[in-house]
């Protein structure tokens, strides 16, 4: 059998294929495989120590996070302080504002009131001094006919007196 022959050249062929390959899986073991181990090694330290920086660093960007979070709740309740402190500083003027303006209309009321009261005395005068210039300008005619001194001089100061009772009563109605 022909098939069979050929096994005889392929079993030396097989055998120093073996010893190549036993003597380059020595080489390759005594020099190559260190080196790639060890920098597998290295590489694989590296990544455990990458993974652990970047967990590190999460846990402080949370850190980080919950404090800018507090800080700018802090933030906003001081912001919240300073618009309720103006918002009654606010009221306050305002309040003050009115209250002085208030002031002002009641001095202003008052004072012409005051006005007003001068006027009225005065007009209330003038009307006395000429209700009595004509009373006595009147009584004076009439008397001159028909009374004596005396009777004149009382009949003029009865009539002051009753012109001036009119007038206050008129004055306080």
């Amino acid at each position: 059998m022909p098939q069979f022959e050929q096994i005889e050249v392929f079993q030396t062929l097989i055998f120093w294929s073996l010893v190549s390959f036993a003597i380059l899986f020595f080489f390759l073991k005594k020099f190559a495989f260190p080196p790639i181990l060890e920098a597998l090694e290295m590489r694989e330290k590296k990544i455990r120590g990458d993974i652990e920086d970047s967990e590190k660093l999460k846990e402080d960007a949370q850190t980080i996070k919950k404090e800018l979070e507090e800080t700018l709740k802090a933030a906003h309740g001081k912001a919240e302080t300073i618009v309720q402190l103006a918002s009654d500083e606010a009221k306050k003027f305002q309040e003050k504002s009115l209250q002085e303006t208030e002031a002002k209309v009641r001095q202003v009321q008052k004072d012409a009131e005051q006005e007003i009261q001068g006027s009225r005395d005065k007009l209330l005068q003038e009307i006395r001094g000429y209700a009595a210039a004509l009373t006595i300008a009147s009584t004076e005619k009439f008397l001159k006919k028909a009374l004596g001194d005396d009777d004149k001089k009382r009949l003029v100061d009865e009539s002051i007196e009753q012109v001036i009772v009119e007038l206050e009563k008129r004055q306080n109605n």
